[in-house]
């Protein structure tokens, strides 16, 4: 096939072909007013292909006529289809008395409508241009956001299954320049809709007399945090996630739970901000600026950390999601971050209950350790090549070789991640202790203590179930690991529900549990002494029991290993 020469790339004449064509669509011909702008398209393009050619690839397999064609015209209707259900809300002479639009007296959120001289009804043109803003502000997001996972997840899929994603990565360009190309091109027509869709966002901000620097914070932390969401899609189906459906299904329930918050505060008037008021004591909720710059920081850290993470599993697929190293960072960075929130100022006659931050703090950690048990635990091939290396490695017991055994497990790549999730856990009771330690009362100091302690050693008594079963042979190991774990966390609580035991009576059933904090107030000092006794007796059995068959492991992989060149020199001998 013939190549075309164009700037620092060699580019097929198919490419070419495809590139002129684009700009000559019928229904992007709209974008562009005289030939000069037609001719520089495909220049623009190309000079696209040239940063990056796998944006290229997907931008190439995804504009094609039938595509173009049903985003801009789904995009259209879906904006006459809106504003068709504004219209049909305005108040109507002779047949509505009162409405959300009209400009009299307020009752129940609702005014009642004024004529004027000719006998129309005043209406609040302001409002129903800034409720029409606040729609469009809640959904093009979620569209965004939520096409866009789904988009990422299921390209990722079919790319792995057709064994093409290997390929890619024998290819000569950078790991962070095919990641890039991916979450710009395989979402390329989501752009495309919700581009179309901004001029009437803009112009109902203008009617509705929205403020600039709300509309300028808006356009800044939405491409922010669809950047976490798009990170976090191909970190999911890195994590062996494979349905798209199942990705859009929890960022949907994500964005819901925040829509609601929303919808609460804003008839509401006791709150007019989702989420706490304060951030280490900085207004977050009451300055705009700081409120944008803290999420923008906030989004930043989090798209960081997910880049690192899928760019380490994208180079080499057989490591885990996140390196020891990363998770000791990534885990000082969630604690210094959700610590910040407890500190809140309180009007005169409330009243400080730091039991229940604890609480909630807990609850965070403890989902961000799932993730941590998912992301570090390596599976039964790393462990068998780990085994049979330390197997090489126990004829000395010197000093040296003790430091060596330590370092591997806390920073090796290879072995059990029960050390570092360990580790983890004491990083995040030392974040938190010294606030605890400021707590005025004693006995609740030693009850937040104890709090934290019960539930790190049930995660870890999790993450050593978790490596059980990963050790084990079982095809489906994955999925029994994700089962049992998820059932030893919810089905005792629902269990003791059901029956009636409440978790204000201090039982040991509710102490042995994932949610042994909300007992510990009312629980007896013997009851929480054998809730602690029990599940180190059950870690110690479980790490035992790992240690045994990592040992067993390594042996028989080091006896399979030198049976092979004697069988070999035998039948040398023999022939």
């Amino acid at each position: 096939m013939f190549k075309v020469r164009f700037g620092c790339t060699q580019h097929t004449l198919r490419d070419r072909l495809f590139l002129i064509h684009l700009s000559t669509h019928p229904l992007l011909v709209l974008c562009h007013f005289s030939t000069g702008a037609s001719i520089m398209l495909p220049n623009l393009l190309l000079s696209f292909s040239n940063w990056n050619p796998q944006f290229f690839r997907e931008v190439k397999g995804r504009l094609k006529n039938r595509n173009l064609t049903l985003t801009v015209l789904f995009s259209f209707l879906a904006q006459f289809a809106l504003l068709f259900f504004f219209w049909a809300a305005l108040p109507t002479p002779k047949v509505t008395a009162s409405s959300h639009y009209c400009t009299g007296k307020e009752l129940y959120n609702v005014n009642d409508c004024v004529l004027d001289a000719q006998g129309n009804i005043l209406v609040n043109w302001q409002l129903w241009w800034t409720d029409l803003f606040h729609v469009l502000t809640w959904m093009l997001p979620f569209i965004l956001i939520v096409a866009g996972v789904y988009l990422l997840i299921n390209d990722l899929a079919k790319e792995e299954q057709r064994g093409t994603l290997n390929f890619i990565r024998l290819s000569p360009q950078a790991s962070q320049t095919i990641l890039l190309g991916k979450l710009l091109g395989v979402p390329v027509l989501v752009y495309l809709g919700i581009l179309l869709a901004v001029p009437l966002q803009l112009g109902s901000a203008g009617q509705g007399g929205v403020d600039t620097a709300e509309l300028l914070s808006l356009y800044l932390v939405v491409p922010a945090i669809s950047c976490v969401f798009y990170t976090g899609a191909i970190f999911y189906a890195f994590l062996g996630g494979t349905h798209g459906w199942l990705g859009a299904a929890i960022v949907s329930g994500i964005y819901a739970i925040f829509y609601q918050i929303w919808q609460g505060s804003r008839y509401s008037p006791e709150r007019d901000f989702i989420g706490p008021d304060f951030w280490y004591s900085l207004p977050i909720a009451s300055n705009l600026g700081l409120l944008t710059v803290f999420t923008l920081g906030i989004c930043t850290v989090a798209t960081f950390w997910f880049w690192q993470t899928i760019n380490r599993r994208f180079c080499n697929p057989n490591l885990t999601l996140i390196s020891k190293r990363q998770s000791y960072a990534m885990t000082i960075c969630i604690a210094v971050f959700i610590l910040g929130f407890p500190f809140q100022e309180f009007s005169e006659g409330e009243y400080y209950r730091p039991m229940s931050d604890l609480f909630m703090l807990i609850v965070f950690n403890s989902i961000w350790f799932l993730v941590l048990i998912a992301a570090l635990t390596p599976h039964r091939q790393t462990l068998l090549d780990w085994a049979r290396y330390r197997q090489t490695r126990t004829s000395g017991r010197t000093l040296r070789l003790t430091k060596a055994t330590l370092r591997d497990w806390i920073l090796g790549e290879k072995s059990p991640a029960i050390a570092a999730l360990a580790l983890n856990l004491l990083i995040t009771i030392a974040i938190l202790t010294p606030w605890i330690m400021t707590w005025g009362e004693p006995t609740e100091q030693l009850q937040g203590l104890i709090s934290l302690l019960l539930n790190a050693t049930f995660m870890l008594i999790c993450a050593a179930i978790a490596q059980l079963i990963l050790f084990s042979s079982s095809k489906r190991r994955s999925v029994f690991a994700l089962a049992i774990v998820g059932g030893l966390i919810a089905l005792p609580p629902i269990m003791m529900l059901t029956i009636g035991l409440r978790p204000d009576q201090g039982s040991l059933p509710w102490i042995w549990s994932c949610f042994s904090f909300v007992s510990i107030q009312s629980a007896s000092k013997m009851t929480i002494l054998l809730g602690l006794l029990g599940q180190l007796l059950v870690l110690t059995g479980l790490s035992a029991g790992l240690t045994h068959q990592l040992r067993r492991a390594g042996e028989s992989e080091m006896k399979a290993l030198m049976a092979k060149p004697h069988k070999s020199i035998t039948s040398n001998i023999l022939s």
